[in-house]
């Protein structure tokens, strides 16, 4: 299901955020500083104390609420931080940009089916995994560019493959 908080998220958190922008959790904070969301931007790094200028939190267990979670972390580390998002923070809006899902394995498969019966338990939305996120006139969780001159009066456009997209 796809919910209001995926497409005007008040508040964000960068699971993985870098001060590399050459690695995905970098560029996604880097696209949405540049692009001008005017929410509240969190980041998780535990090896950081500060993200391209935004404190960072060690774990997603020290946030305050949040609307939107874009994950960029390794695989095995999605489902922790999904439960506690949507069980102790009402997140309801999901982008995992992590790979190493149903694409690889059995076990990858059934990762990505448990992550989705929680996401659904708490009627929630997912995009992904292993995409390159999502872009709306208000936010751009993508960890790609170029990143166009988004209006609420353009056109919707989906791909099924982030590169063919870019």
């Amino acid at each position: 299901m796809v919910n209001e908080k995926l497409f005007h998220p008040q508040s964000i958190v960068v699971v993985g955020a870098s001060n590399n922008i050459s690695k995905p959790g970098g560029k996604i904070v880097r696209n949405l500083l540049d692009n001008g969301f005017q929410g509240q931007l969190y980041v998780v790094n535990p090896n950081e104390s500060s993200v391209q200028g935004i404190p960072s939190f060690s774990t997603v267990e020290e946030l305050p609420s949040v609307d939107l979670a874009v994950l960029a972390v390794a695989a095995q580390y999605c489902l922790p931080a999904i439960k506690i998002l949507a069980e102790q923070n009402d997140t309801k809006a999901f982008i995992i940009i992590s790979a190493g899902f149903g694409e690889t394995n059995e076990a990858g498969k059934q990762l990505e089916k448990e992550i989705v019966e929680v996401v659904n338990k708490h009627d929630g939305c997912l995009i992904g995994p292993n995409c390159i996120g999502v872009m709306t006139p208000g936010h751009t969780s993508v960890f790609t560019t170029p990143i166009p001159k988004l209006t609420p009066d353009g056109c919707d456009f989906i791909s099924g493959s982030g590169a063919t997209a870019v």
